[in-house]
């Protein structure tokens, strides 16, 4: 049913599939949340990462579902363009996650000690984990099922990063469970432009694993000194956004369109063309098919109008009731 879904209507699949991996992550922090509380556990100590971990590993479990219902789990094998011909396509991001991590190291440290190892252990997993789940998610399934849709040409290719970046940027409104408002509208508003970016990226290398790098490592790099230090949760981080955020669409929507430019798009197109142009033929085929039923069953009705002409002119008195019924039903007056 899924793969039916997702040929025939696929912004519905993509929403679909956005719905269901958000919603099996909540359902699971409500009942782990209950669960804990009836247990007497103490949440003021709880490690929250070690938490999200499973949360995460929840969502995980429900992408790769989806991949394994619609047949799609060899992109996880995709090579594409390679990983470290992925990361110089990838280089701008590589570099900011580089500045923001020394810069934060050099100038944000607080006077505190660090927290135990198992407790940055579990905050690496955490942010790995986000990683893998949601570019399994946004790129794997909704931004390749939007290319397949739009096509490679440079219109459907910046079609899809658009939409799928919007959809990823409309996912963060989960956080309202835990973040101000504000605070979350602006997450919103970057994780869109991000997401175009990732998805072009995705595009242009033709291999998930460098986007699902590239995106743990933003989001350890962003939540560096609370992972080591256990100064801000991710809620609070949240809550602390402002309007500066704003500058973030300029800072991912730029390098896209240096990604996306004329002359790169061949690359899409080595690495996705195929796959649309079977898509493509398929379509192709079952137009093919329902123009030769409509033309079997125009034939049938204009061959038993006239058929009931011929006999009704040469044999008035026979089988008139018949004639006529046959008449009635194919609208004969």
């Amino acid at each position: 049913m899924l793969k039916r879904l997702r040929t025939a209507h696929p912004i519905l699949y993509c929403i679909l599939s956005e719905v269901l991996f958000l919603g099996s992550m909540v359902l699971f922090s409500l009942l782990a949340t209950i669960g804990l509380a009836a247990a007497g556990a103490d949440f003021d100590t709880m490690d929250g990462y070690l938490l999200g971990s499973v949360q995460e590993a929840v969502g995980l479990a429900v992408a790769l579902l989806l991949l394994a219902r619609t047949g799609r789990l060899d992109l996880l094998h995709r090579r594409g363009c390679g990983f470290l011909n992925g990361m110089l396509v990838g280089m701008y991001p590589l570099f900011f996650i580089g500045y923001t991590t020394v810069g934060t190291l050099a100038f944000d440290r607080p006077d505190t000690p660090l927290l135990p190892l198992p407790r940055i252990l579990t905050f690496m997993l955490n942010m790995i984990l986000v990683g893998v789940a949601e570019e399994l998610v946004f790129r794997g399934i909704i931004a390749q099922t939007l290319l397949e849709r739009y096509g490679t040409a440079r219109a459907g290719v910046w079609k899809a990063c658009l939409v799928s970046g919007v959809l990823f940027g409309a996912a963060h409104l989960s956080n309202l469970l835990g973040s101000e408002a504000f605070g979350v509208l602006m997450q919103c508003v970057f994780a869109a432009s991000l997401g175009v970016m990732l998805a072009a990226i995705y595009f242009r290398t033709g291999n998930l694993w460098v986007t699902v790098f590239l995106h743990g490592a933003m989001d350890i790099s962003s939540m560096l000194i609370g992972g080591l230090y256990g100064t801000t949760t991710v809620a609070e981080a949240v809550s602390g956004y402002d309007a500066s955020r704003l500058l973030s669409v300029a800072v991912y929507l730029i390098p896209t369109l240096f990604l996306l430019r004329k002359k790169k798009l061949p690359e899409v197109q080595l690495y996705w063309g195929g796959i649309v142009k079977k898509l493509r033929l398929a379509d192709k085929n079952l137009l093919a098919i329902c123009r030769a039923i409509w033309y079997t069953v125009s034939v049938t009705v204009v061959r038993g109008w006239e058929y009931a002409r011929f006999w009704e002119n040469r044999f008035p008195p026979l089988c008139h009731r018949q004639i006529n019924y046959l008449k009635e039903v194919l609208y004969y007056e």
